[in-house]
């Protein structure tokens, strides 16, 4: 498979799409996507599914990851770029969590997209949030 790193300047952002993961319960089971995808929300939904949450055991504090996607029209993963993470994570820790993303997007490229949604969605970067709160207290 082809490496999935793409780097974008700050002024080719023109699509951006939200997607809080927010960590409940147990770890998840990756799924791959179901489609016809046609919505942004459709995709966000596909990639919810494809992202399983690393065992509780391998973890220490959780982790926060905002992940720079973009798409060929096919739905394929065209580019991918971390552009913030939790800095009081370890080195062990953050290469789990790589391990998790590599996984989700390997899981979910291609994207089952419509063409319309493919010619909407292609080489235009969106920006998607994972935030593991299972360790957090609760109030």
């Amino acid at each position: 498979m082809r490496r999935l790193a793409l780097l974008f300047g700050a002024g080719v952002l023109s699509l951006a799409a939200s997607l809080p993961l927010l960590a409940q319960g147990t770890a998840g089971k990756g799924v791959p996507p179901k489609g016809p995808l046609n919505t942004l929300d459709d995709i966000k939904l596909a990639l919810r599914g494809c992202w399983k949450w690393p065992p509780i055991n391998e973890i220490q504090t959780g982790m926060e990851l905002t992940v720079l996607l973009s798409f060929k029209r096919n739905g394929e993963v065209f580019g991918a770029r971390i552009t913030y993470e939790s800095a009081n994570v370890s080195p062990k820790e953050r290469a789990v969590y790589h391990g998790v993303l590599l996984e989700a997007l390997k899981l979910c490229s291609p994207l089952p997209v419509t063409d319309s949604l493919g010619s909407a969605i292609a080489g235009k970067p969106m920006r998607f949030r994972f935030n593991d709160n299972r360790l957090q207290r609760k109030a």
